[in-house]
């Protein structure tokens, strides 16, 4: 209130606080037309008031690494989600079959078996190592490196988890140990040499950008770092723990067979030790032992504890299992392994559900994230080193099938299909995990050497014509 409406306030209290009420909503009403029109002029250059870093606009991440390692390493239901989600993306490995010279091929069979950096894994196995990793803390990293004196090609790759960012704050344009330029292009990752223990004082590496896969799944236009898939669940997770640990607990004081002794009057009037001897200088009865017989004193009496039993537990951990499972992506049936609730229409249908979320994982994002960028490194390195003629060639490839629950009767589908025209053998080889070019190849190669050792099967393409053949020479013969 300004010294006017003060004085008005000495005299007439109600009619001072209403022009302070006015003068107030008058200045409210100024600043919201200027925030508007401010918002007018932003809007017509920026997209209206952005910050243009998509992670402003989700919730903070809350979890830590440790947190993540430790559910998805201790959660029974969690390892288990988790073993499907990298069973069904990598399974025995996305084989690639190149396209060029069988030179090509076969150095990509050798550094296949070689390409572990530390020299412990094969690429197969590396690919299922990088996808647990991204899966369970949200990313991985793929370092391109060099080695000497190296056999097949001196070019390994190295996997590396986010807990080896240089996240401290050492530089200009670095944000979590990512280097950016001036556009807010990556331009390089900061890496620690070791672990924190046999780090020491050594100092962050740098790696370029074209020597680093980012491999996580992208679901924000400009996203900078990878989200676990425990994230959404972990809450749950712990509940059902804590809650199964309530029960086991409950039942294990259930099992407990308690009595409690009662004394008459008189007999609480005698000494304590008098009192808690029996005849002869036994001690007192303290445990029940079966087939005791045990006459109590007069004016003694037992009773028993009958603890009452809690249910709808069963319900309430299978509600948290049933939002975990919707959470990870995986169905109630993977997460658990229960199977008791469901018939083959109900399975198989989650199953295709399911298989479609894998077929995308693996078509956008692994393989032309990693897989892809791994090839065009190999094809460089064999350039470079002299071992092919050409910078680069093409390569297919092919995911491990997925398993089949009616075999029969996707098998005669399949036959329909091709049958009526709707789908052909290339596409139906590639939906097996098998390169059409090579199965054509090796199933040549057996029918010629089947013929070649007089063998004939059922199933072979040319064992109705060779019976035929074998009737008809039959039949002159008789004549």
């Amino acid at each position: 209130m300004n010294w006017f409406e003060r004085s008005i306030a000495a005299i007439a209290p109600g009619v001072a606080a209403r022009r302070a009420m006015a003068r107030v909503r008058v200045q409210e009403l100024t600043a919201i037309e200027r925030h508007q029109g401010r918002r007018t002029r932003a809007s017509a250059a920026n997209f209206d008031i952005n910050t243009g870093d998509p992670n402003d606009a989700r919730p903070r991440r809350t979890l830590d690494r440790a947190t993540v390692i430790r559910l998805a390493s201790q959660n029974p239901y969690g390892k288990k989600a988790l073993n499907a989600l990298v069973n069904n993306a990598v399974g025995w490995g996305i084989t690639g079959t190149p396209k060029g010279p069988k030179a090509l091929a076969q150095l990509w069979l050798d550094w296949v078996e070689v390409s572990d950096f530390r020299g412990r894994l094969n690429f197969y196995g590396q690919q299922e190592l990088g996808v647990r990793t991204m899966f369970r803390q949200g990313e991985v990293f793929i370092l391109r490196r060099w080695v000497r004196d190296a056999a097949v090609l001196p070019f390994r790759i190295q996997l590396v988890d986010g807990g080896m960012l240089a996240t401290e704050k050492f530089g200009d344009n670095i944000e979590d140990g990512i280097q950016y330029d001036e556009d807010g292009n990556v331009a390089g990752y900061w890496f620690h040499p070791a672990r924190a223990r046999y780090r020491g004082f050594k100092p962050p590496v740098f790696f370029a950008a074209e020597d680093v896969i980012h491999l996580f799944v992208e679901e924000d236009i400009g996203q900078k770092r990878g989200i676990s898939v425990f994230e959404p669940v972990v809450k749950r997770l712990d509940d059902i723990d804590e809650t199964l640990d309530a029960d086991l607990v409950r039942r294990k004081i259930d099992a407990c067979f308690a009595g409690f002794r009662t004394l008459s009057a008189e007999a609480d009037e005698r000494p304590l030790g008098e009192r808690e001897e029996r005849e002869g200088g036994l001690p007192p009865i303290d445990n029940i032992e079966p087939g005791m017989v045990f006459t109590l004193e007069q004016g003694e009496d037992i009773k028993f504890s009958d603890p009452k039993p809690v249910g709808g537990v069963g319900d309430a951990v299978k509600i948290n299992l049933l939002a975990a499972a919707a959470g990870m992506s995986v169905t109630y049936e993977q997460m658990t392994g229960d199977l008791s609730n469901v018939n083959f229409s109900s399975y198989r249908a989650g199953a295709l559900e399911f298989d479609t979320f894998m077929s995308r994982f693996q078509w956008n994002t692994l393989i032309p994230v990693a897989l892809n960028r791994v090839w065009d490194w190999f094809c460089q390195a064999a350039y470079e080193f002299g071992r092919t003629g050409k910078r680069s060639y093409p390569i297919r490839w092919a995911p491990p099938p997925r398993k089949s629950i009616d075999r029969k009767g996707d098998a005669e589908a399949d036959i329909l299909e091709m049958q009526a025209g709707l789908e052909n053998r290339r596409s139906l080889l590639a939906s097996r995990g098998l390169d059409h070019d090579v199965f054509m190849d090796e199933t040549a190669a057996d029918l010629k050497n089947q013929q070649g050792k007089g063998l004939y099967y059922k199933g072979d393409p040319f064992s109705s014509a060779q019976n035929a053949a074998a009737s008809a020479d039959a039949g002159s013969t008789a004549a």
